[in-house]
């Protein structure tokens, strides 16, 4: 038990040292915005959803109304983000990508993905999709676990 408590204890340490690398790259690669790692998660979910509005934002992020709005804010004033009415409901806003940065992203994300795969070279093809189907395993025991916590809510 002690020795699986010391390989949990180094998985953390090393899952948080790949996190801050990722961080740093795409602050590098976004040098001219200065967004945070939060704003970058941001982003990326509009992104895919086209439109969101905010409480929807706050549940894929697992965080509250307020805090997404504070990082909203921030992109919308930057110029990253526009709030649009609903038509559907007229109290409440989608947020999309600007024009602006949607010309950004791409190249953004492209670049940084040439930096961060690096960081997986020294697995090979076989470690590689070993470390996914093993990451994808906890993922989704993670969005489960999400997943029926936000139902026992309702």
């Amino acid at each position: 038990m002690n020795n699986r408590r010391k390989l949990i204890e180094r998985i953390l340490e090393n899952i948080h040292t790949i996190k801050h690398q990722i961080a740093t790259e795409i602050h590098f690669f976004s040098p001219d915005i200065q967004i945070t790692h939060s704003q970058w998660l941001v982003l990326h979910l509009v992104k895919i959803n086209g439109t969101i509005n905010i409480k929807d934002l706050a549940n894929l992020l697992d965080t509250t109304s307020s805090a997404v709005t504070q990082i909203v804010d921030g992109l919308v004033n930057k110029g990253l983000l526009l709030r649009k009415r609903n038509p559907d409901d007229r109290r409440t806003l989608k947020i999309e990508l600007s024009e602006k940065f949607k010309n950004q992203f791409d190249s953004i994300k492209n670049k940084s993905f040439k930096t961060l795969s690096l960081i997986f070279s020294v697995l090979d093809d076989d470690e590689l999709l070993k470390y996914c189907e093993l990451n994808d395993k906890i993922a989704s025991k993670i969005l489960l676990k999400e997943q029926i916590g936000k139902r026992k809510n309702k």
